[in-house]
């Protein structure tokens, strides 16, 4: 999320802190942008970023004025994959050896259990 974004982001989440929609003018949006920068344009396309991304919900947008609910608290904890250890990327299939090597694992770890398990009712 780009700079801008967070910021309309951020303007949203203040307007809407007891949930629902909130109607906020252009004008209030146009503060988080640079200076010249703030033209209706880049608020829609703003708006429509975040909505892509699942942070706001647009109900309509009339002259200059939007009715927008904020979907999401925070968007840090979507945005960020690495900050979750649980998190892993998987380029492609495993080859076929490595398959191999997981079955063979597999196979041999209930092998062992049931080894386990047939000792212990054995020495019962």
């Amino acid at each position: 999320m780009e700079t801008t974004e967070r910021a309309v982001f951020e303007k949203i989440t203040s307007a809407c802190r007891r949930g629902g929609y909130a109607i906020i003018d252009g004008c209030e949006f146009a503060e988080a942008f640079p200076a010249g920068q703030a033209d209706e344009g880049a608020i829609a396309e703003a708006l429509a970023a975040l909505q892509r991304g699942g942070y706001v919900d647009v109900k309509y947008a009339r002259g200059g004025t939007y009715c927008v609910a904020a979907l999401k608290d925070r968007p840090e904890a979507a945005e960020d994959p690495a900050r979750h250890s649980t998190v892993v990327h998987v380029n492609g299939k495993p080859s076929a050896a490595a398959a191999a090597v997981y079955a063979l694992a597999a196979f041999l770890g209930a092998a062992a259990g049931s080894a386990a398990v047939c000792a212990i009712f054995a020495a019962v």
